[in-house]
């Protein structure tokens, strides 16, 4: 049993974990929950035979860390309201540091449904708490819909180190896949795929300074900011794509407003849509800077490519070609009376 060996461990432990699934509890109480530990090391993807860590191969020993307590979940989260809160619950007084490692785990079935705190983060809940999470898919966890924060992971003043992680499938309020609340979280050569919520799809950023490497986001959906909402954030993008993310409202690949200042480097976003504003990116009350940047294939109504309102926008060496909005509105730019960007 897994809580069994973290029960157990002792400082700088390696936890083995064979292919199968793993729920926190058999008792099926909601609120059990498993917990790293600094200084334990946990490792997934092994077949059971294995003498070396170097051998294992977590895409084909796959190994599922469940909140699906009665192993009956359906699409779309039917039959989930038995589910564990979250599948990794971290409150404040936790602590953990990068020395707390996950690697090499499927997390599923959380259902962030309860009172608070138990309506955040339904995958992993981190509160002042920044552990590092390798090789792990984050998919089907749910938080609470008429406001639950982080349907993957919810991050309260933590900065965990995340690396060749995806998030697919998840679903929350604020945030579908992560929510960050003055959080400072790094993440490189992640995934984000098909989550949805209603403010930011893939990503919801509050008061917080993500730094985004080589990150994919692709098909997320929400009402504004399919692919991410910052809200007094100032996130670092470098190299990360935006595809086919989908806004009801505005801001297909990213929505911007409320001082926010994100900084863009050798990205790409193609094929976002948003019925309103924004195709690619919307910006209102903001300031942006958007370097090396392309922007192709993005419709809106107001600004295809790109909606500017009561903000700064500075551009380098972009390239706009094949964005669409309505006629006068446009298609790769809309600045309103705002003055023109700066280029």
């Amino acid at each position: 049993d897994l809580q069994d060996a973290l029960a157990a461990a002792e400082a700088d432990a390696e936890i083995w974990v064979a292919e199968g699934t793993y729920t926190p509890t058999s008792d099926g109480d909601r609120t059990v929950s498993f917990q790293m530990e600094n200084g334990v090391a946990i490792y997934g993807g092994f077949a059971g035979t294995e003498t070396n860590r170097a051998d294992r191969d977590w895409d084909v020993h796959e190994t599922i860390l469940s909140g699906d307590l009665n192993a009956d979940d359906g699409p779309d989260f039917v039959n989930n309201d038995e589910n564990s809160y979250h599948v990794f619950y971290h409150p404040l007084g936790t602590g953990l540091d990068t020395t707390a490692i996950l690697d090499g785990f499927t997390i599923s079935g959380g259902n962030a449904d309860g009172e608070f705190p138990h309506i955040h983060g339904a995958g992993m809940y981190n509160s002042s708490s920044s552990p590092t999470l390798n090789n792990c898919t984050f998919e089907r966890n749910a938080t609470i819909a008429g406001g639950g924060f982080g349907g993957g992971i919810y991050n309260e003043d933590s900065s965990p180190v995340v690396t060749n992680c995806a998030f697919r499938a998840n679903s929350g309020h604020f945030g579908g896949g992560v929510h960050n609340n003055a959080s400072v979280p790094v993440m490189t050569n992640c995934t984000f795929e098909d989550n949805s919520a209603y403010y930011g799809g893939g990503i919801y950023n509050e008061y917080s300074s993500p730094a985004l490497t080589n990150c994919s986001l692709s098909g997320n959906s929400a009402g504004r900011g399919g692919g991410i909402y910052n809200d007094h954030s100032f996130p670092t993008l470098t190299s990360c794509s935006f595809s086919g993310n989908l806004a009801d409202a505005h801001g297909g690949g990213i929505y911007n407003v409320y001082n926010s200042s994100p900084m863009l480097t050798h990205c790409t976003f193609a094929g976002n849509s948003a019925v309103l504003s924004g195709g690619g990116i919307y910006n209102n009350g903001s300031s942006m800077v958007v370097a090396n940047c392309i922007l192709a294939g993005n419709s809106a109504t107001h600004g295809g490519g790109m909606f500017n309102n009561g903000s700064s926008l500075v551009l380098t060496n972009c390239t706009f070609f094949g964005n669409s909005a309505d006629e006068y509105y446009g298609g790769a730019i809309y600045t309103g009376d705002d003055p023109s960007p700066v280029m």
